[in-house]
């Protein structure tokens, strides 16, 4: 490998971005398993979430993104997040779960998903 292509690299890993995250559901905290992931704005990327609710996407441009999570159990939820050059952005995504979460949509707990 050229001196010049590592440098040309080592660049273009201080100017993209990387996101992790773990799913949970919002009252039980239990881990959302293979829920996809879908993130867009300056880029795109997909991901699913893994036994433990978690889930990485790398070589992404900075910026604001918007996070859609859904699967058969987790209704379609969308939440929003910003990425900076060279910087890992990690968080945790409480969203409602039809199987393990019984009250998202109750009017007394303002509904709707959370980070």
């Amino acid at each position: 490998m050229s001196i010049a292509y590592t440098r040309s690299l080592a660049s273009l890993a201080l100017v993209l971005a990387t996101f992790s995250g773990q799913l949970l559901d919002r009252t039980t905290g239990q881990p959302l398993v293979h829920v996809q992931v879908h993130l867009s704005g300056p880029s795109t990327g997909d991901a699913t979430s893994n036994a433990h609710g978690r889930f990485t996407l790398s070589q992404l441009k900075p910026g604001s993104y918007t996070i859609d999570v859904e699967s058969n159990d987790v209704p379609q939820q969308s939440f929003h997040t910003t990425l900076a050059a060279g910087r890992t952005t990690t968080l945790t995504i409480k969203a409602c779960s039809t199987t393990l979460d019984y009250h998202c949509d109750a009017p007394s707990d303002g509904g709707g998903p959370g980070l």
